[in-house]
């Protein structure tokens, strides 16, 4: 047996194990989380029959961080408020990172969390 014949099947295997070892991983690790302080968020979620609602809000530290949900609205209307709402929060100097996540995105919309009184 040749003695390099291994190193062409390492090569097929390699990418393999690399993608098994990045699976479920984040696309970027830095980027803005909702759970995060000071984090501004806007996210489409689906609604039945073929409506969207915009949720947004302010993480404050928690997993669940209270947020607003508008909608149900349809599809050109969620967009426009979603590009809006992203404007809003670039110069929103309370906004210390912003999360956006649009229409190609969108999952069943979660109830909204009530905002804590006080």
């Amino acid at each position: 047996m040749p003695r390099f014949a291994v190193a062409p099947a390492l090569l097929l295997l390699a990418p393999l194990a690399l993608v098994a070892c990045v699976e479920g991983m984040p696309a970027d690790p830095t980027a803005p989380k909702i759970s995060q302080r000071g984090t501004c968020f806007a996210y489409v979620g689906t609604e039945p029959g073929g409506q969207f609602s915009l949720i947004t809000g302010k993480g404050d530290g928690t997993l669940a961080p209270a947020a607003q949900k508008v909608g149900p609205m349809s599809a050109d209307k969620v967009d426009a408020a979603l590009a809006h709402e992203i404007e809003v929060m670039q110069v929103m100097p309370e906004c210390l990172a912003v999360y956006a996540r649009n229409r190609a995105a969108a999952q069943p919309a979660p109830a909204p969390v009530p905002a804590p009184a006080g």
